[in-house]
């Protein structure tokens, strides 16, 4: 039990958004990328956390850190602390950001996270209005390339010199069926995919690309499928038994849940895909800053991004 003594208090909001992240993340690593800190500095502002409680934070499981039972209590509290910090500091940026964002998000992340997300920024910064495009990755990349946008999410790098592309985590793909769809035992092999018809985005994608890879990698090309530009409707394709899919993982969870769609167990394994957030470099302000901050905290909370040190 941690002593109400202590709470006159030594432990800082360094020491807490160390905490919540690794707990949220999984790893010291993972949370150092995301805060620009070493692994080292983590560790010990956990470490200084732990002393100053008198309490055990994490327990290691395999390559995860997993947050034991009081732990979980002061997460509770160490997450309501920081939000009051980042409500006290947005008191004034309420009344300073203002204008127009141009922001441009991919389908997967519309679905996942872009209700709450853009909650959020209404209610963060009234005065700011919000012009939200849907598009494909490559579609999006073209748009901040050539300026239509100010900030985009979406898998793909901008080789752009006035773009910036910050990696914010990796998205998993998998292929899935229908789940009283019969498939072989074991392993799922590109041959096994050209058997059934293939429901997929059209080229350029990243879910094409994903995929020809995936058959190219057994001597196989992706010549003949099905063609559809909409992820929701890939789903429902998928679980009527009409086709197979390469989907991201974070759309399709509610659906193999309740098991209306089975994951294959693809061999070889589906590379994860890198994922950015992508803003005009002379943009670069404390409204660019903030919105990154609601986007991963909505995303990471979401389960969007593929846990680290899971495979």
């Amino acid at each position: 039990m941690v002593d109400s003594s202590s709470l006159s208090t030594r432990f800082t909001l360094h020491q807490l958004e160390a905490f919540v992240w690794t707990a949220r993340l999984g790893t010291v690593h993972a949370a150092a990328r995301h805060l620009h800190l070493t692994q080292p500095a983590i560790s010990h502002r956990i470490r200084d956390l732990e002393e100053e409680l008198g309490i055990q934070l994490f327990e290691r499981q395999s390559q995860r850190l997993l947050v034991t039972e009081l732990g979980r209590n002061v997460l509770v509290y160490a997450e309501r602390v920081l939000a009051s910090a980042q409500d006290m500091a947005r008191l004034d940026l309420r009344r300073t950001i203002t204008g127009l964002v141009r922001l441009g998000v991919d389908e997967s992340c519309a679905i996942i996270g872009m209700p709450q997300i853009l909650k959020e920024i209404k209610d963060s910064y009234p005065a700011l209005r919000v012009d939200l495009t849907v598009g494909g990755g490559a579609q999006l990349l073209q748009k901040i390339n050539s300026h239509e946008l100010d900030i985009a999410l979406h898998t793909g790098q901008s080789s752009q010199p006035d773009v910036t592309s910050q990696f914010i985590g990796l998205t998993e793909h998998q292929w899935v069926a229908a789940h009283d769809l019969m498939m072989p035992d074991g392993d799922f092999l590109p041959a096994h995919a050209l058997n059934h018809r293939i429901v997929c985005n059209a080229p350029p994608s990243t879910l094409h690309e994903s995929a020809s890879r995936w058959l190219a990698s057994d001597g196989y090309s992706f010549e003949e499928y099905s063609s559809c530009n909409s992820l929701s409707l890939m789903v429902a394709l998928v679980a009527s038994g009409h086709a197979i899919a390469m989907l991201p993982a974070s759309i399709t969870r509610r659906q193999v849940a309740e098991k209306s769609l089975q994951v294959l167990r693809a061999k070889p394994a589906v590379p994860n895909v890198p994922y950015y957030f992508s803003y005009l470099a002379h943009h670069r302000s404390d409204m660019t800053a903030r919105i990154l901050d609601i986007v991963l905290r909505n995303l990471h909370y979401a389960g969007f991004f593929q846990a680290e040190g899971s495979s």
